[in-house]
């Protein structure tokens, strides 16, 4: 049987980490990773391509469309494709490519670790051998891989800053597990509904704004001001923003940002659960004034899909 061929497409982070008298720092390529498992090239041929070589800090929207281009240039002709990509900002850099690569028919695996690959105790082998198997299924769309756990790429989120098993899915169940040496997919959906398209025109000017006691409307007014055309307003429980009972009363703001063309997105400051504005007074009101829910979506998710569909509208 011929064997499957995978892409590896290098960005950095941890899993590509050495130390430096000013901390870790991305200095091993694609190629050094895989040179750390060489039974992959065994069951699959392997190509790299160094994209970047970034902490995950340092990403930004430029490089989701670095990524998904190169995914969409060369869909045809691998049957898989694993990120390597820091742990900080993977949550975004996969919600961001699971829209933009819309009806992805192949499976597109983001991974990293927590400690650098090479080092005694590392998770960086076995994230690695996971996205690859997850990338050698044939099960299309994107993901994340890590600690055991395949998630879909728009419900993914770092939940710690120093376990091994940082990654957990939000609102949405697994999309697959590791266990006994063995993947399995246990999702609810994984066929493209449609051709595959690639959207790789974003607007940057979108904005997320956390809620905290006290504090002022002008907040959101200055994101208006500075012409943000959407913000994503992280609000308490179901969606709770103070209205006209509370001395900052955001109700007139939202009015405000409508008319200046900005469009304003709920979501909630919770970790699991989701938006439920028709629960309360306040969040009733917001709705009627055109604020839209933001559902059960992460805030990373909400981010890049609005960044995706004001670009879309500038076409």
């Amino acid at each position: 049987m011929e064997k499957k061929k995978i892409l590896v497409i290098a960005t950095g982070g941890t899993i590509a980490s050495r130390p430096t008298p000013d901390g870790l720092m991305p200095a091993l390529s694609g190629e050094d990773l895989l040179a750390l498992l060489p039974e992959l090239r065994k069951v699959c041929d392997v190509d790299c391509r160094e994209l970047l070589q970034l902490d995950s800090t340092n990403l930004s929207p430029c490089h989701w469309i670095l990524m998904a281009r190169a995914v969409a240039e060369n869909r045809e002709k691998y049957d898989g494709f694993v990120i390597t990509h820091g742990t900080d900002t993977m949550a975004y850099s996969a919600s961001a490519l699971y829209y933009m690569l819309e009806n992805m028919d192949k499976p597109v695996i983001l991974t990293g670790s927590m400690m650098p690959a090479g080092e005694t105790g590392s998770d960086a082998e076995g994230n690695l051998l996971l996205a690859f198997e997850a990338a050698l299924s044939g099960h299309p769309g994107v993901y994340i891989a890590f600690g055991n756990k395949i998630i879909y790429g728009n419900d993914g989120r770092k939940l710690s800053s120093d376990e091994m098993a940082a990654f957990g899915n939000i609102n949405r169940p697994q999309a697959g597990s590791f266990s006994d040496g063995q993947l399995i997919w246990q999702g609810d959906d994984f066929l493209p509904k449609g051709p595959f398209q690639l959207h790789d025109r974003l607007d940057t000017r979108a904005g997320v704004l956390k809620i905290v006691p006290g504090l002022p409307p002008s907040m959101l007014k200055h994101f208006v001001d500075d012409g943000y055309r959407a913000v994503i307003i992280e609000g308490y429980g179901t969606g709770g923003i103070p209205d006209q009972e509370s001395e900052n009363n955001f109700l007139p703001l939202f009015t405000y940002a409508k008319n200046h063309g900005c469009r304003l997105i709920c979501t909630t400051q919770c970790t699991y659960g989701g938006v439920y504005m028709d629960h309360y007074e306040m969040g009733v009101r917001a709705l009627r004034l055109g604020v839209e829910s933001g559902g059960k979506l992460t805030t990373e998710a909400l981010l890049a899909k609005v960044m995706i569909e004001l670009g879309e509208a500038e076409r």
